[in-house]
């Protein structure tokens, strides 16, 4: 529904959710993440319109993303924070792929509470957060000077929510956001399903870096201090 709705500047409660084309509301049966798509077979109720897969599959990353953090950080205030950081950056991702820009109003917010939280969850290293909140921000506003046309601040803006969040962590988003869009380009290019453009959509790694580093981060620091 954000995904969908934000960029459109609808509103988010009214009107609740409906088919966009019969218009019928729908059900709180028919509206449980993932299970409701497979018991409707991708359809709706009630014209029987096809439901698009990236429903089922928005939900599923996200559930999935929330079960492995649930897994690293365990219940907690800290958990909390995770489970709100990854659905805005999933829903940032998707929004990114779609219109190549992410939203003020979902983005800002999101990184003053991120950085507040932080913050107040982790006083005695506050100053790791703001550290990582500017270091990645003047990082990602270099490559977009280094390189126009490629960014048009997107990027910018999701790496300062990154490292308000993160913290120290981003030293591990940012790699891990690099090497899978790398990877994940060189295959499409490849398989010529991808063609090169002027400007290239990068949040989509940076939130999939994200929610590497706020679930392993702390693995991946404890490896390179062992070595």
């Amino acid at each position: 529904m954000v995904i969908y709705r934000v960029p459109r500047r609808e509103s988010l409660v009214r009107p609740g959710s409906h088919c966009p084309r019969c218009g019928i509301a729908i059900r709180w049966y028919d509206n449980i993440p993932v299970a409701s798509w497979v018991l409707l077979r991708g359809r709706c109720r009630s014209c029987r319109t096809s439901i698009a897969l990236r429903y089922p599959l928005v939900e599923g990353i996200t559930g999935l993303a929330f079960l492995v953090a649930f897994w690293r950080v365990g219940p907690s205030a800290t958990l909390l924070v995770a489970w709100a950081f990854i659905a805005v950056v999933v829903a940032l991702a998707f929004i990114n792929h779609d219109h190549m820009v992410i939203p003020n109003r979902i983005v800002f917010p999101a990184l003053a509470c991120g950085l507040g939280a932080s913050i107040v969850l982790d006083t005695q290293h506050w100053w790791q957060y703001v550290a990582g909140c500017l270091g990645a921000g003047v990082l990602a506003l270099l490559v977009s000077f280094a390189r126009p046309g490629i960014t048009r601040f997107s990027e910018v803006k999701m790496a300062l929510l990154l490292g308000a969040v993160l913290g120290p962590y981003v030293l591990v988003a940012l790699p891990a956001a690099a090497f899978l869009g790398v990877v994940c380009g060189m295959t499409l290019l490849f398989r010529k399903k991808y063609r090169l453009r002027g400007r290239t959509v990068f949040v989509p790694y940076l939130a999939a870096g994200a929610v590497v580093a706020m679930c392993f981060g702390q693995l991946a620091f404890q490896a390179y201090a062992s070595m």
